[in-house]
């Protein structure tokens, strides 16, 4: 006989309405923000085409590694999506019609078959905002505003960690790398903060990479300002990318974005194109990057089979170490329920009374629920239990003088009201 198995597939959850609250909180304030700053809903199916999925990466990367991979009754191969870039792309490509600027923000699960720690699972939110045929760093300084004033608004002390792509291309170029070579070597220095200069080394030496050259471009990438690094090569793709990063460091300045240059930070060198970005909580208490993102310029054009560079630059939330963060710093509603009033008709005779009552307060926008347990006692446990905030007690005598008594269970006011 098979024993039914009960568990949840290790990086997958069940969300239990406290947390499902939790998320909801989160997501209503990013959908409220991406709204704000005139991003529309999209929405892409959870299900893509294998080569759709993995059109842009080595058979053998990591990403497509991680991918779930599935089949469908006719034996085609398909994935669910590892992240809302790609059907962004899909979509776009399949739709050379469409009015641009294109601004679309997507909240939806994404699956990676990834290694697992705190903060990293299987199945996960992404909360992306998108801006497709819009170049300049005028549009970057509005989405690092958005993702600025979000976080902020959630509670959270958050640094913005901003770098160029074409500063890492041409620190390596300039200081004798190949093209071919460019990605392992970026993929090493990318770990310079966590494992140091030295572990750096040792990692393209086992590369059987340069280390000579290693050495220069890190040299070149330690340096602190764009002012220094501007002298420290005279490489074209080098001084276009510190030319980017500068106009966008001018602009959120004056927008009060508080954020830190990083010249060894690396974003998806087959992906992004320009100024890239990582956000981080100030404090420390999460390692995890909370959010990130960047300008990707090519990445439309290659999914049309078209050398056409079509601008695109976007913003990604990571809702699970937010949600991390938030926790750890007890920024987080831990209440069981979103009920606000709880109404308790002590008899079924107060029933129809009740839910009329319900309905004017349901009117108003007030998370409003009728308990049919017929107790006082039961009724205090449950609006306890939910972290309801105010109580209407309705029995036949409040119904014959046509009033009612609401409380508010924080303040121990009361109001009478007539019906």
């Amino acid at each position: 006989m098979n024993t039914m198995t009960y568990e949840t597939l290790k990086g997958t959850s069940d969300l239990e309405p406290k947390d499902a609250i939790k998320i909801n909180n989160v997501l209503n304030t990013l959908k409220k923000n991406f709204e704000l700053f005139g991003f529309r809903p999209f929405d892409s199916p959870l299900i893509e085409f294998w080569d759709t999925l993995t059109m842009k990466y080595e058979e053998d990367s990591e990403i497509v590694n991680e991918i779930f991979k599935v089949e469908d009754r006719g034996e085609r191969k398909l994935g669910l999506r590892y992240d809302l870039t790609t059907p962004l792309c899909r979509y776009v490509s399949a739709n050379p019609q469409l009015k641009k600027p294109f601004r679309r923000y997507h909240v939806g699960k994404v699956f990676r078959d990834g290694p697992l720690k705190k903060g990293r699972v299987r199945e996960f939110y992404q909360c992306d905002a998108d801006v497709v045929g819009q170049d300049g760093q005028e549009i970057e300084a509005e989405l690092l505003d958005l993702f600025s004033s979000s976080y902020k608004e959630l509670g959270l002390d958050v640094v913005l960690e901003l770098n160029n792509n074409k500063i890492l291309r041409g620190a390596l170029l300039s200081s004798g790398a190949n093209e071919k070579e460019l990605s392992s070597y970026i993929l090493s220095i990318d770990k310079l903060k966590k494992i140091q200069i030295e572990g750096v080394l040792r990692e393209v030496k086992d590369k059987k990479l340069n280390q000579d050259i290693a050495k220069k471009a890190i040299k070149i990438l330690s340096l602190k300002t764009l002012e220094e690094l501007k002298n420290s090569s005279e490489n074209i793709l080098f001084q276009e990318g510190i030319e980017e990063l500068r106009d966008l460091t001018k602009s959120i300045l004056k927008l009060g974005v508080t954020f830190r240059l990083n010249f060894s930070l690396s974003r998806g060198l087959d992906i992004y194109t320009g100024n890239i970005w990582e956000a981080y909580d100030n404090t420390n208490t999460i390692s995890s990057s909370l959010g990130s993102g960047g300008r990707y310029d090519k990445v439309i054009g290659e999914y049309a089979n078209s050398s056409e560079i079509i601008p695109a630059v976007g913003i990604s939330f990571g809702l699970v170490p937010t949600i991390i963060c938030l926790e750890e710093v007890s920024k987080v509603n831990t209440k069981e329920g979103i009920t606000q009033l709880l109404i308790v008709p002590l008899s079924i005779d107060c029933v129809t009374i009740a839910q009329e009552i319900a309905q004017k307060y349901r009117k108003e926008g007030k998370n409003t629920e009728v308990f049919y347990q017929y107790s006082m006692k039961k009724a205090f446990k449950y609006s306890d239990y939910l972290g309801v905030e105010e109580l209407i007690i309705l029995g036949e005598k409040d119904i014959d003088q046509k009033k009612y008594i609401l409380k508010n269970l924080k303040s121990k006011e009361q109001e009478e009201i007539l019906f």
